[in-house]
């Protein structure tokens, strides 16, 4: 039996400078090893492609080249480049990892290929580049356009340079642009948030993430607040800035297709809908994580030992391993559930059925009954999903489904 693997992830963790707040896997001084990077990623890249066809599972049909034509049926659908910051690569660079996942999987026609920008990295020019290499999405990490907390948040950009990369990537030719913005920061107020909305609209950005601040463990903000919770937003006013910016993207012809994103109609993304539909993933480059043949894998997040690995003279997959970890069918049938409940449409007893063989209320009945006997979920039109108290309490759905 073939597994048909349609997305990958590539991360990129290099950084002009570690916001306070992050604890993503990235490093700040390291540019001179960004050109290693892409050698090792492409080999990594290579010897993925190899264990899978040697695997028998399927590997590509459309835009690849010969020899790899020759695997399978399928090919990339999306590919997402995160980071760290992806933007810091030139387009020369991002267009050699695009072309060996094209030489190796094969990539779709119609393929959502994503990178993300910091706006204090790039300009019209090197938007054009990174068209020209193949990107045709843009997730430009904006955060806010208040001045203070561009600076409180430890950003490199200004308010001002935010708007003119979505001016620089919208002249470039880009029309999928999507922006992050952030809620519950220290000084943050409902008419801070509503502002920065105000001009994502104004210039006519077609999708926005926004994520709540978590405060992660080892991280500066964790030191400085861990013990000064008084000094965020009350749990009442950051969900103020929820549901203001919910309301008003809806008014403004979004659609709320998952708990912290909103896009225009065809604007949703793709490759993110993988993730929250439990299904498999590529993952490549330092402490990047994959989801193939029922395990789930991390790389190292060690820079150096994942180039020395990856850059010498007979590199082997194992050599980059941190973490595995099989999830077996009952596992996966949970975190169908649990995953699924963040996409507002929410999960398909059809669908379920289909996938694992077994009826969804057969096996979480008393789950489900439980979580709309407390209102935190509805049932209708033949689908299990958040109602608007859920959303508020989303947690506590996901906790039903976690764990034996």
């Amino acid at each position: 039996m073939t597994e048909d693997i349609r997305a990958a992830y590539l991360h990129f963790p290099f950084c002009v400078r570690k916001c306070p707040y992050c604890d993503f896997v990235s490093y700040a001084g390291c540019m001179d090893q960004r050109s290693a990077y892409i050698d090792a990623i492409c080999r990594e890249i290579e010897l993925t492609g190899a264990e899978q066809g040697s695997a028998g599972i399927n590997l590509l049909p459309e835009g690849g080249n010969g020899h790899a034509a020759t695997h399978g049926q399928s090919g990339l659908s999306t590919i997402y480049m995160g980071g760290g910051t992806p933007s810091l690569f030139s387009p020369v660079q991002i267009s050699a990892v695009i072309t060996k996942l094209r030489e190796t999987f094969g990539i779709r026609k119609n393929a959502e290929i994503t990178l993300e920008v910091n706006p204090g990295t790039v300009d019209e020019a090197s938007f054009r580049g990174f068209r020209e290499a193949g990107i045709n999405r843009i997730s430009i990490g904006v955060q806010s356009f208040s001045p203070a907390l561009l600076v409180s948040l430890g950003r490199i950009h200004t308010s001002g340079q935010a708007v003119d990369a979505i001016h620089a990537a919208q002249a470039a030719g880009f029309a999928n642009i999507s922006c992050d913005l952030m809620t519950g920061l220290a000084g943050q107020t409902l008419q801070d948030v509503e502002d920065s909305l105000s001009i994502l609209l104004k210039n006519n950005v077609p999708h926005v993430s926004f994520y709540a601040l978590t405060i992660e463990e080892g991280t500066p903000f964790a030191e400085k607040y861990g013990d000064h919770e008084d000094l965020l937003p009350t749990a009442g006013l950051e969900r103020d800035m929820y549901h203001m910016l919910v309301s008003r993207l809806k008014a403004a012809g979004f659609r709320h297709y998952e708990i912290s994103n909103c896009g225009k109609p065809r604007f949703e993304s793709r490759h993110n809908m993988t993730y929250w539909k439990a299904l498999p993933y590529f993952g490549f480059g330092c402490g990047a994580y994959a989801y193939r043949n029922g395990k789930r894998t991390g790389n190292t997040a060690d820079l150096s030992a994942y180039l020395q690995a990856m850059t010498g003279p007979s590199p082997v997959l194992s050599d980059i391993l941190a973490e595995s970890e099989h999830i077996d069918e009952e596992e996966s049938r949970k975190e169908y559930m649990l995953l699924g409940f963040r996409m507002i449409d929410g999960v398909s007893p059809v669908e379920f059925q289909a996938r694992y063989g077994f009826a969804m209320e057969d096996l979480f009945g008393d789950k489900l009954m439980s979580l709309m006997d407390r209102g935190l979920i509805l049932h209708e039109d033949g689908r299990y999903f958040l109602s608007d108290k859920g959303l508020d309490y989303a947690n506590a759905v996901f906790r039903e489904f976690v764990g034996k």
